[in-house]
């Protein structure tokens, strides 16, 4: 005769066991339910086969838990908090990227362990502590009533749990690392972890992690020539183009430059992008006028004028660069180069020092140019979150709590007052009369304009679409001058910033050039070329800027999505034409991201040292 009640009892013992993994699945299943209901059938068995994964490891774990017998207790609360702590982190990353963590993301934050630091403990809200107390309590309770149970689990089954978690385990190793999101949160978070780790310690690493290494070039003789004006190069931090006043923002946050452009001083560029939203990319890009994200042994810009003319270069950032090697990629054959590190200068915020600071040093370093020609950067620090004020008087918006887009706005107002008394340094020192500023900003900004925030997550026009401007000094040539107005007027990129500095260096022939830049000089513009960017740090996409369209190419979990705006007409982007537009121009957008992509790509084997 069957005994029903020794069935009952252990079904019970079964549940019993599966508490603490049930909950966790059921978890990630409620979070992420939205996209979960979207998978294919190998998707579905995936997600199935990890809760089985996830039940074998946590049983496991809790076994050896359960061998404790002095102060278990203690045990099963660090096993709950970790679990909780890991979860916030994991959902946290998926609720603001859309995806689960990644290798992208998980390098990024080896790779920039402070900033990443600094942006998780400034993000922290009284809200996140309540569900940490709550998941930690749910998994405390979770996990000693499961003890209950497991405890009594004899120790060949304990083995024998390890075996089958062990050989779930070679079955996973290579199946995660191509569809990530179709597992629940254990065996996605531990095989992208893994996935890391193994690329560091072992090699293979992500081409876009390839470290900051020295570059080392060599640089094709030619004939110095005597150069007419300088160059001055103001590159901005996380400055959008849509939140500046000349650009039709609503908010006065740039009255000092609006005054120059309003007297003919300067040009503005309206439609101006960047190829990257991120700095480690988008600068290098600037400097080199290369669309690609690999970190070339070639020359930058500077480089050049150093080695072809008379003329003195010196890069001076308000930022920090040795602690994450930066310098070793920009720091070459410049005759100075400061950074937060090398100035004596107090940190200002998490990336450096206050823009203010710097200004006394790159003043005195003039000085000592006496009447020598120069190509100068300066890159700027105070407009990066969580965007902080250095002065009251520069608090023109309020409430301004940190990350706000009013603590953000005021730093862009007081960036013009930063400009304003650089133009006053170099009137003093009689040289505007023979410098050319150029300004622009590394990429943009988001604030939930798409339901997200900062930037490295899409190529929307808060993140790419950046200022530009050009200071031509009082002499400077009618019909050159006439020509730049003229490109004003058509879609630019950072692209041109490189073989325009060699034109107005008087260098237009690429001949001697260590590699062909991307883009074309703003003296050459070809105003209907389109505009490739790229964003590798969190997720894979790729845009295409194309007269007054924006294709976006997308890809999460997997999945890939199309999007096409008219960003003139629809300046916020929120009506995607894709299905609406006809066969024909979806190809042409599809050539174009190929044959960017193709071009981003052939820089592979070109980084090795000469």
């Amino acid at each position: 005769m069957i005994n029903f009640t020794n069935l009952k009892s252990g079904g019970k013992t079964f549940l019993t066991i599966l508490l603490f993994p049930s909950i966790v699945f059921l978890m990630d299943f409620i979070i992420r339910f939205e996209y979960l209901k979207i998978l294919n059938t190998a998707g579905f068995i995936n997600y199935s086969l990890s809760f089985v994964y996830e039940a074998l490891l946590y049983v496991f774990l809790l076994w050896l838990i359960s061998l404790v017998k002095k102060s278990r207790k203690y045990v099963v609360i660090c096993f709950a908090v970790f679990i909780a702590v890991l979860q916030l982190l994991v959902y946290g990353h998926y609720f603001y990227f859309g995806v689960l963590p990644n290798n992208y993301s998980i390098n990024y934050l080896f790779d920039h362990f402070h900033d990443s630091l600094t942006l998780t403990i400034e993000s922290l809200r009284k809200v996140y502590a309540l569900i940490f107390l709550a998941l930690a309590s749910i998994h405390f309770f979770a996990a000693s009533f499961s003890l209950k149970e497991v405890q009594f689990i004899s120790r060949k089954k304990g083995i024998a749990i390890a075996s089958l978690f062990l050989l779930m385990t070679l079955f996973f190793n290579n199946n995660v690392r191509f569809q990530p999101a179709s597992y629940s949160f254990t065996p996605a978070t531990i095989f992208s972890v893994k996935y890391v780790l193994q690329e560091r310690f072992f090699g293979g690493k992500f081409l876009i992690q390839n470290g900051y290494v020295q570059r080392k070039f060599e640089v094709k003789d030619r004939v110095k020539t005597s150069v007419k004006y300088n160059v001055l190069l103001f590159i901005s931090e996380s400055v959008k183009g849509n939140n500046l006043h000349y650009n039709g923002y609503e908010r006065e946050t740039s009255p000092f430059i609006d005054s120059l452009i309003q007297t003919g001083k300067v040009i503005p560029f309206h439609n101006h992008f960047s190829n990257s939203v991120s700095t480690q990319f988008s600068v290098p890009i600037i400097l080199s006028g290369n669309y690609t994200i690999e970190k070339l042994n070639q020359p930058y810009v500077y480089d050049y004028i150093k080695s072809w003319t008379n003329a003195t270069t010196f890069f001076f950032s308000s930022q920090s660069m040795k602690t994450d090697n930066i310098d070793l990629v920009f720091n070459t054959s410049l005759d100075n180069f400061i950074c937060q590190e090398n100035s004596g200068k107090q940190m200002f915020n998490d990336r450096g020092i206050n823009d203010h600071d710097l200004m006394p040093d790159v003043a005195d370093y003039l000085n000592t140019l006496g009447r020598k020609k120069f190509l100068g950067v300066i890159q700027f620090n105070n407009t990066h979150y969580p965007y902080k004020s250095s002065r009251k008087e520069f608090i023109k918006y309020r409430p301004c709590p940190p990350a706000s887009l009013n603590a953000y706005d005021n730093t862009i107002y007081e960036q013009d007052f930063v400009l304003r008394d650089y133009f006053k340094v170099l009137g003093k020192k009689n040289l505007l009369d023979s410098t050319i500023i150029i300004f622009t900003s590394d990429h943009g900004e988001g604030f939930s304009e798409h339901n997200h925030s900062g930037h490295l997550q899409t190529l929307y026009n808060e993140d790419i679409a950046v200022p530009f401007w050009i200071y031509l000094p009082p002499g400077f040539p009618v019909e050159k001058r006439n020509i730049l107005a003229e490109a004003s007027k058509s879609n630019t990129s950072h692209l041109s910033i490189f073989p325009t500095i060699l034109d107005l260096f008087g260098l237009p022939d690429s001949s001697k050039l260590n590699l062909k830049p991307s883009g074309y000089s703003l003296f050459h513009n070809e105003a209907d070329k389109e505009i490739p960017s790229v964003g590798l740090d969190m997720l894979d996409t790729k845009s295409i800027v194309y007269k007054n369209y924006k294709f976006i190419y997308s890809k999460k979990d997997n999945i890939e999505y199309y999007e096409l705006y008219d960003f003139i007409k629809d300046k916020k982007e929120v009506n995607n034409l894709w299905d609406k537009t006809d066969e024909k121009s979806k190809a042409m957008f599809h050539l174009f991201l190929h044959e960017w992509e193709k071009h981003r790509t052939s820089f592979t084997g070109l980084n090795k040292p000469l």
